[in-house]
């Protein structure tokens, strides 16, 4: 399939234009939310939980009753991580699993073709409402129509990002890979020392639970070395961030 083709159609349909606005709409978004309520995470975290325990109190069985609890920290840690980084996991590709990305491209691209059906439907029965004179049926067709572009735009965006993902595939799951097999290397016993932890609790474990889980001082080591390592990623996408909006 010759995705380099399909790309040049996603650009001339307005991807890159139009994906800029969704990445100063998504800056403009965490800022909201840090300065209106910076104790977004642990309202997150009891919405999450308030979910988990209605959808386990119709679960007997073991194996479905772990698929909940593992769904919903996953939940909670992948939504720590957007806060930090001030990055949507269906708009940015994690360096070390790129191969993730695409499934969060998938999920994106279903919500706004969902949005397109709608719009579909709604569009045509208010343009007949509007005709026959009913008023509040006018600006209701103005917000469909313009959601109609934005579904429109969003899912160009995905598919741009979904073929340009298929375009390099290859390359991508080599660099997974060896970077995997990088991190193994260096951080092996700490991720060892933390799927235990997880998978012992029903939560996100402490940082207490994980030190207590820690048996030997390389385990001790390598999971400063990673605290170190991802509190120097943060600390460059943030400084990236200050340099982008000071040339502007």
């Amino acid at each position: 399939m010759d995705y380099k083709k399909k790309i040049a159609l996603c650009e001339k349909l307005g991807a890159d234009k139009f994906q800029d606005i969704v990445f100063k709409t998504e800056e403009l978004k965490f800022k909201v939310i840090k300065k209106i309520c910076p104790n977004f995470i642990k309202h997150y975290d009891k919405f999450c939980n308030w979910q988990r325990d209605i959808r386990l109190k119709k679960v007997t069985d073991e194996s479905e009753r772990k698929k909940i609890i593992d769904h919903y920290k996953k939940q909670k840690l992948l939504t720590r991580k957007e806060f930090v980084q001030e990055k949507n996991r269906n708009y940015h590709m994690d360096p070390n699993k790129p191969t993730e990305f695409i499934q969060y491209l998938e999920w994106n691209k279903n919500i706004h073709k969902n949005g397109l059906i709608k719009n579909a439907v709604l569009i045509p029965a208010l343009t007949i409402t509007s005709i026959c004179g009913i008023i509040p049926a006018i600006p209701l067709l103005g917000m469909e129509l313009i959601s109609l572009f934005i579904n429109f735009q969003c899912v160009n965006i995905q598919n741009y990002n979904i073929y340009r993902f298929k375009d390099k595939e290859e390359i991508l799951r080599k660099l997974e890979t060896s970077r995997q097999n990088q991190n193994i290397k260096k951080y092996g016993e700490a991720a060892k020392v933390i799927s235990e932890s997880m998978e012992k609790a029903d939560d996100i474990p402490s940082m207490d639970d994980i030190i207590n889980g820690i048996t030997t001082k390389e385990q001790l080591e390598q999971l400063r070395n990673m605290i170190l390592a991802n509190q120097k990623v943060n600390k460059t996408i943030q400084e990236n961030k200050k340099n982008i909006q000071g040339r502007k």
